[in-house]
């Protein structure tokens, strides 16, 4: 997927880097978007299927993939 400069892939790899940020994130956790699709890697696999959402906080730009590809945009989870 195209965001910014960079394609991010959907590896093992980068799922275990964007755990440490998805994880404590608080509109991830807030929202339990681990319980929906996709759960995770959302700069790779597109947007929350979470029925409602309420942004609280966007990790995003503190995540190692967010700088190594040049992403421009936070908030992954709700927006494409």
């Amino acid at each position: 997927m195209k965001t910014g400069a960079g394609i991010v892939e959907n590896t093992e790899e980068n799922r275990q880097i964007c755990r440490k940020y998805c994880g404590i994130c608080p509109t991830c956790r807030h929202n339990s978007l681990e319980k929906y699709q996709p759960d995770i890697l959302f700069c790779a696999r597109g947007e929350s299927s979470a029925p409602s959402q309420k942004e609280l906080n966007c990790y995003c730009p503190a995540c190692e993939i967010y700088s190594k590809h040049s992403l421009i945009i936070g908030h992954f989870c709700f927006k494409r």
